[in-house]
């Protein structure tokens, strides 16, 4: 836990990486919206057999869902790391009710050998 509130303090010194805001409902529905945008986009690429182009939107799509998160909880970030520190704290926290290493495999995004498809 130290770690996540030293990377928070640091994320907190540079308003390009991360800034505290009040919590933003409405920008949280955009966050959503554009996810879900991305999704279907991807499921498009998928159908298409483009793979590569859509493992790119689906990290977006998961990306604007964690936005939304954060501006649930009243953060905006700039930063991936940062956001990812903020999700880790929101968890210790009890406000978030996620699995800390689902949020961990978002920062290194490794294809799953067993799974039906590439994406």
């Amino acid at each position: 836990m130290p770690q996540i509130d030293e990377h928070l303090k640091w994320c907190l010194k540079d308003q390009r990486r991360l800034i505290r805001t009040k919590p933003d409902i409405e920008l949280a529905h955009k966050h959503l919206k554009k996810s879900e945008y991305n999704y279907k986009v991807m499921q498009i690429l998928e159908e298409n057999k483009i793979y590569d182009w859509a493992l790119n939107i689906g990290f977006y799509a998961i990306y604007h869902c964690f936005l939304a998160l954060l501006a649930k909880h009243g953060f905006e970030s700039r930063n991936q790391s940062c956001t990812i520190t903020v999700l880790l704290k929101l968890i210790d926290e009890g406000k978030l009710d996620l699995d800390k290493d689902l949020i961990m495999q978002f920062d290194t995004l490794e294809a799953d050998k067993d799974a039906a498809n590439p994406t």
